[in-house]
């Protein structure tokens, strides 16, 4: 049986969320509320890039780090990681 190739990519940013805080008395004129970043309980920081002979995972799909650690684990898989931009381009420009 062939093992299943799967490149999956690091994406740090998915480790802090943005959150509206309201402030009790905003200066005037001022807005009444302030973002402020959280860190996310259970982040999803990979992410499937590419994907060959399984149909379990798709591009796109995140994995948090308990998912990550059983493909690694798993004997169906062969794993490839790698850091941010590495196997996709990092930028979401048009041109």
């Amino acid at each position: 049986m062939n093992k299943s190739k799967i490149k999956i990519e690091y994406d740090e940013c998915c480790k802090q969320k943005q959150v509206k805080k309201s402030i009790k008395n905003p200066n005037r004129g001022g807005r009444p509320f302030d973002y402020v970043m959280v860190d996310v309980k259970d982040p999803k920081c990979w992410e499937v890039i590419t994907v060959e002979n399984t149909v379990e995972y798709t591009p796109g799909h995140r994995l948090n780090k308990k998912q990550m650690e059983s493909i690694c684990r798993s004997a169906n898989y062969d794993v490839e990681v790698g850091m941010p931009g590495q196997f996709r381009k990092a930028s979401t420009s048009r041109y």
